[in-house]
């Protein structure tokens, strides 16, 4: 019985860290699009080097969090799962790809007086919201919910 508590404290602390893994990447989107909003004129430079400060390491611990606890489990639920969990890596290279390009326009975007590519960084940005939002929704609609039936809860 000790074993069974231990292991669904195990996995509850799991789906508690996968949780606020999902949340906090929700959040990074709604301060890219606060930010494309809020292009040229109105930019909070303090915040957005924070932003651009923030965005790779919170992508990378979420995507290593994904992939080395729920992929696992996922290939459990069955080899078919195999082709979705190899278009989510990729998905996961390419917005890590995607953000290191994000921080390097905001932090030259702020350090610049003269700022005329503002339209260029709003569509960056806003490419980068979009697809993490999509892949975000897969997560919570599809693959965690699979995740939850496969360990039981």
């Amino acid at each position: 019985m000790r074993t069974s508590k231990r292991g669904a404290g195990i996995e509850t602390g799991h789906q508690s860290r996968l949780d606020a893994c999902l949340a906090r990447q929700f959040a990074l989107c709604a301060a890219l699009e606060t930010l494309a909003d809020d292009l040229p004129s109105r930019i909070d430079t303090q915040a957005a080097m924070i932003l651009a400060d923030r965005l790779e390491p919170v992508l990378r611990q979420c995507h290593r969090l994904e992939e080395t606890l729920v992929f696992p489990v996922l290939l459990i639920a069955g080899p078919q799962m195999r082709p979705i969990i190899d278009r989510l890596r990729q998905e996961h290279i390419e917005d890590e790809d995607h953000a290191c390009d994000v921080r390097e326009a905001i932090t030259a975007f702020v350090a610049r007086q003269v700022r005329s590519n503002d339209h260029e960084i709003g569509y960056m940005l806003r490419c980068l919201f979009v697809s993490l939002r999509r892949h975000l929704a897969f997560d919570r609609d599809h693959v965690l919910p699979l995740y939850r039936r496969t360990c039981g809860f």
